[in-house]
């Protein structure tokens, strides 16, 4: 398995949170393709205008459509390491 993360990342100009609705909707529309793993939408408290859509694919990352004015990147995971199970 090839695992990609995509990251688009979004500053809000205000707010309004309309940035942050754009990506939760885009993020509710990432299920129905092919190689989705998983999506998580990342605000931060200390940079409350910063936004991150943070989604995991087997394989390529399909064409997805970048909201105006945001950036976006695919890394392929080349390390993964999880903790032992706590007894």
């Amino acid at each position: 398995m090839s695992i990609q993360v995509h990251y688009i990342e979004g500053k809000t100009t205000g707010t309004d949170g309309e940035l942050r609705q754009r990506l939760s909707d885009l993020m509710a529309g990432l299920g129905h393709l092919p190689g989705f793993l998983g999506a998580d939408l990342l605000c931060s408290p200390t940079q409350p205008h910063l936004c991150l859509l943070e989604s995991r694919w087997d394989g390529h990352v399909p064409d997805l459509e970048i909201p105006e004015g945001c950036k976006s990147w695919a890394f392929s995971v080349t390390e993964s390491w999880t903790p032992p199970p706590q007894a």
